[in-house]
């Protein structure tokens, strides 16, 4: 009998529309981890399109902040999803871009419902 983990495995291993899903989703769910938690605070992954990644920033000194800050952000971000995701398919980074947006919720008290993450094709 197989467990959940490798029927896991092997259904996505068929679906590359599916697996591809599942990427975008932990790419989403790692920016936290991946850039630390003084920037998480006050910024969240929203979307990716592509090697796109956008991110809704709270207030626009932090948008200001992390565009001037861009290739450090995404270098350490291919870094910790090459180790938490393993070699990018293409054999590139994981994300090539970054958009930084305004709060789509700027007010503190709503922020963590703020951002939330959506994929569009």
């Amino acid at each position: 009998m197989d467990t959940l983990s490798q029927i896991l495995k092997k259904i996505l291993s068929t679906n590359p529309e599916l697996s591809h899903g599942v990427e975008e989703a932990r790419i989403l769910e790692l920016w936290p981890e991946a850039v630390g938690e003084s920037i998480a605070r006050h910024s969240k992954a929203v979307q990716i399109k592509g090697t796109t990644l956008f991110i809704s920033v709270e207030k626009p000194v932090w948008r200001q902040e992390l565009h001037s800050n861009k290739s450090l952000v995404l270098q350490k971000l291919n870094r910790h999803l090459s180790v938490r995701l393993g070699q990018h398919r293409s054999g590139g980074n994981w994300i090539e871009e970054i958009f930084f947006l305004g709060a789509q919720n700027p007010t503190s008290s709503n922020w963590s419902k703020a951002g939330k993450p959506f994929r569009k094709k």
